[in-house]
């Protein structure tokens, strides 16, 4: 982290208070929160889910407004360490679901080689991304083959799932094959959707649905307990 992005969050903290993840990591926001949450509830509560060397991956976290997020219709996201969130929660386990969602991405960001090295999770995710690609195409979407290839973020991809087919609609459609209708977006928010539900003690139901992802999780989970 650059020292002129260290020296903002100290101004930040200043004016805003400021709390703290696993006694360490700041947390401010520079938006008001929702009276009905309390984000100390919130923060503790993470880590009572999470193993602590999961914590060292993220510098800061900051709770607010931000463009980038309303452009791209997000809760929160990860960048260069630090955890962005919105300050428009609907419930206290909404956000920790976001949070840990996020530090899945920090976590993944300093894991690669162990997550996708051996290629087993990608190849897992394609085989179900052509699953669906069938079931679309059955249903008379117009899909080709070649989008359903590619494990990496695409916006017009991720557009044609939220908006052209719903999620509420491809939930339904990906039950019993993918661990969410978010999770199909890209192999990353695959891995980051696993370790969420992992994480919120839905593991077991995705077990035998996404063993190589399971497993993966379970390694990270293994290794990170160690660790302590």
């Amino acid at each position: 982290m650059s020292s002129k992005y260290l020296l903002y969050i100290q101004e930040s903290v200043s004016r805003s208070g400021i709390y703290y993840l696993n006694k360490e990591i700041p947390v401010w926001s520079d938006d008001p929160l929702p009276e009905h949450i309390d984000l100390r509830s919130v923060l503790d509560k993470i880590e009572t889910m999470l193993p602590n060397a999961y914590f060292r991956y993220v510098d800061a976290m900051k709770i607010g407004t931000f463009p980038e997020m309303i452009d791209r219709e997000l809760n929160a996201m990860y960048k260069d360490g630090v955890l962005y969130v919105s300050n428009f929660q609907a419930s206290e386990e909404d956000m920790y679901d976001d949070i840990i969602h996020e530090i899945a991405h920090a976590v993944e960001d300093n894991n690669r080689d162990l997550i996708y090295g051996d290629e087993r999770l990608m190849i897992e995710f394609l085989g179900k991304r052509k699953r669906l690609y069938s079931i679309l195409k059955s249903q008379g979407y117009d899909v080709t083959l070649k989008e359903f290839l590619n494990v990496s973020y695409d916006e017009d991809f991720d557009m044609f799932l939220y908006q052209d087919i719903g999620y509420t609609k491809l939930n339904n459609l990906v039950m019993g094959l993918f661990p969410g209708a978010y999770s199909v977006t890209s192999l990353n928010e695959y891995f980051a959707v696993g370790f969420e539900r992992f994480y919120m003690r839905e593991g077991n139901n995705l077990s035998k649905m996404c063993p190589v992802l399971i497993k993966k999780i379970d390694l990270l989970d293994e290794l990170a307990n160690e660790y302590q």
